[in-house]
């Protein structure tokens, strides 16, 4: 649990911050702008610090990659890291208890979601499935900070080979809505054969019109496997254009 701390108020979170050039390298934000970036994060922060299960607002925000200069009370924070810490507690809630021994994420841009649960879950195996650049952008980031672990970082024709069964933990957070709609099917059947006995998460926008391609999609209308057993489904908090839900898809290999 999080520890005792007052709540946030506006008050509170409008506290004083480095709006130098110096500390802002590379931002060419006006200082007003970065008075508000700082504000709407720690509001954000204190939001997730008070609905964090896992302890992850308790994690060092790791300055690889040179994040955005927020501090809050005395440390370094970022609004990746709350939502994170989000998206693990929501992890957690639909696992109920168990340990995840091997997770899969599809999508997960730079890491920031890799490194929250790899912190929850020292025992477990990570595996990132993405396309280039991102693949190499990720396995960039995870390796540094995960030096030891066992990380993999595969094509997604190479995640079609894995084995039925072999992951306990799937999860993709804001990837589906840039493909095709025969992309997304494709990718819930490989969730459906490789996360079987284990869970799965999703977080994606309630709907999103991809531009590229002129295709709408709502998180709604994806071809959930019917053998699926929805652990909860409902709008992300803070996200509000997102929507999260869990599922455990039965061992059995019942089609």
């Amino acid at each position: 649990m999080s520890e005792a701390v007052s709540p946030p108020t506006p008050r509170r979170s409008a506290a004083p911050v480095d709006l130098s050039d110096e500390a802002w390298r590379g931002v060419t934000w006006p200082r007003r702008e970065r008075w508000l970036y700082a504000f709407a994060v720690r509001l954000v922060w204190e939001y997730a610090r008070r609905h964090d299960t896992l302890g992850i607002t308790r994690l060092d925000e790791p300055t690889l990659g040179d994040p955005l200069p927020v501090r809050w009370r005395g440390r370094l924070i970022s609004q990746d890291l709350a939502n994170s810490a989000l998206e693990a507690s929501a992890v957690a809630r639909g696992l109920a208890g168990e340990k995840s021994t091997s997770i899969l994420e599809i999508g997960p841009g730079y890491g920031r979601l890799g490194h929250a649960l790899l912190s929850a879950f020292p025992s477990a195996t990570y595996t990132a499935v993405d396309i280039e650049p991102a693949r190499t952008v990720s396995e960039w980031y995870l390796t540094r900070l995960f030096p030891t672990r066992r990380l993999r970082f595969l094509t997604p024709a190479q995640a079609a080979e894995l084995p039925a069964g072999s992951i306990s933990l799937a999860l993709s957070v804001s990837s589906l809505q840039e493909m095709t709609p025969d992309q997304v099917a494709s990718y819930l059947r490989l969730l459906d054969r490789i996360a079987a006995g284990g869970l799965v998460y999703l977080k994606q926008w309630t709907e999103w019109r991809n531009p590229a391609d002129g295709v709408t999609l709502r998180f709604a209308d994806y071809p959930f496997p019917a053998r699926w057993e929805a652990c909860f489904d409902e709008p992300a908090p803070v996200q509000t254009q997102f929507h999260q839900a869990a599922w455990r898809v039965p061992g059995d290999g019942t089609p």
